[in-house]
């Protein structure tokens, strides 16, 4: 059931245990390998990973994401308050895509590209039955499973949810899901497209409970990832000048 969102916080995220956490992403400028913190989360049970490395792309200095029926996340560490409401932007484009899944269904819920933030929520603020759920995650996959994640989503199936789309991973609903970008709305490949999102809004839509009084958790991390071993599927994708701003 916790089989995805554990790896988005498997202990490569947070490895080093009290050693200082970067207070802000850390860009990807030179071409080869992502730089560190960066890290690269596999599955043991999937044998193919999509492969990440920084290529320049029209003169601008990118993450690449290579998804060939693989699986895997590109994790990044992080410890910042939502307090001051930050903005999280970037640019994006999939060149290529043959996804046809269906983020839905356990068994199609695979994705060219997407972009995870990781929420810290502390026990108090949950209820009894997601704590006992989290209290299992952590103990069958990683005990530094975050309380929360929310996954900004580019659906490039043809027949794919509409972009504006909220709705729960397929696994478990501790990850709610963003549909920015979709097929279904006519998504153009090839072409970069801007993105700004307020963490804090978006984490109250998301997980009203948890936000009510204006409460505002952690961003402990940012994942990046393309998927396509349930269906399949392949895809070359983008991501650059990814960023926290303030208001």
């Amino acid at each position: 059931m916790l089989t995805r969102f554990a790896l988005l916080a498997t202990t490569a995220l947070l490895a080093g245990g009290a050693a200082a956490q970067p207070p802000a992403l850390t860009p990807f400028d030179a071409e080869g390998t992502p730089p560190a913190p960066w890290r690269i989360a596999v599955s043991p049970k999937i044998a193919a990973h999509t492969q990440f490395s920084v290529a320049r792309l029209d003169g601008v200095p990118a993450l690449r994401v290579q998804t060939e029926r693989s699986y895997a996340n590109l994790l990044h560490p992080l410890a910042v308050d939502l307090a001051p409401r930050p903005l999280l932007r970037w640019r994006w484009r999939v060149e290529r895509s043959d996804h046809r899944g269906d983020l839905r269904r356990k068994d199609g819920d695979d994705v060219p590209l997407q972009l995870c933030v990781l929420f810290e929520v502390p026990a108090e603020r949950l209820t009894l039955g997601v704590q006992l759920k989290l209290r299992l995650g952590r103990a069958l996959f990683d005990p530094a499973l975050p309380a929360a994640s929310i996954c900004y989503v580019w659906d490039s199936a043809p027949g794919g949810l509409p972009a504006g789309r909220w709705l729960p991973n397929s696994h478990t609903d501790r990850v709610q899901m963003l549909v920015l970008q979709s097929g279904a709305s006519g998504a153009p490949l090839g072409r970069w497209t801007d993105e700004a999102r307020d963490l804090a809004a978006d984490f109250a839509r998301a997980f009203p409970a948890e936000a009510a009084g204006g409460w505002l958790p952690r961003l402990v991390g940012v994942a990046i990832a393309g998927h396509g071993d349930n269906s399949g599927a392949s895809a070359t994708a983008y991501v650059a000048q990814l960023r926290l701003e303030d208001r």
